[in-house]
């Protein structure tokens, strides 16, 4: 079986969308899929912040139009895309330990749909050097 690593580092929601939707599409093709929340992206993964509709900034001025899109696509629930990507197939969702501190985040804060907490060092070590394929956002 092929193996993906997807690093997800931005926090813009068309960022995370699109990596979900990547991971995704490995995920449906038989892949086993594992996605690292870090830098920004982790506080995304937090209850406070997943269902923020915030653009990167090459969305400036067009940001509601695309809300809208994404809305309509019924793709602005974060958590439920999330567990749709979980139930696509072999999926594995993580978020960086030394990330969350950034952002004074406990893991009572994040987002129940996270499969685990860990070190990038391990996320290095357990996904990225067994790859076959390796994704960043």
């Amino acid at each position: 079986m092929k193996k993906l690593a997807v690093i997800v580092t931005r926090s813009g929601y068309n960022n995370v969308l699109q990596a979900c939707e990547w991971a995704s599409l490995a995920a449906q093709d038989g892949w086993t899929v594992s996605l690292f929340f870090r830098d920004e992206a982790a506080a995304r993964m937090s209850l406070a912040k997943c269902k923020e509709l915030t653009m990167s900034e090459g969305y400036r001025g067009r940001e509601t139009r695309v809300r809208e899109l994404i809305k309509k696509d019924n793709k602005a629930d974060f958590p439920a895309l999330l567990q749709q990507l979980k139930e696509a197939g072999d999926v594995k969702i993580s978020v960086c330990r030394e990330s969350i501190k950034y952002f004074d985040l406990n893991v009572e804060d994040l987002i129940p749909e996270l499969d685990e907490v860990q070190h990038a060092e391990a996320f290095w070590k357990e996904e990225v050097t067994t790859a076959d394929q390796v994704l960043t956002f």
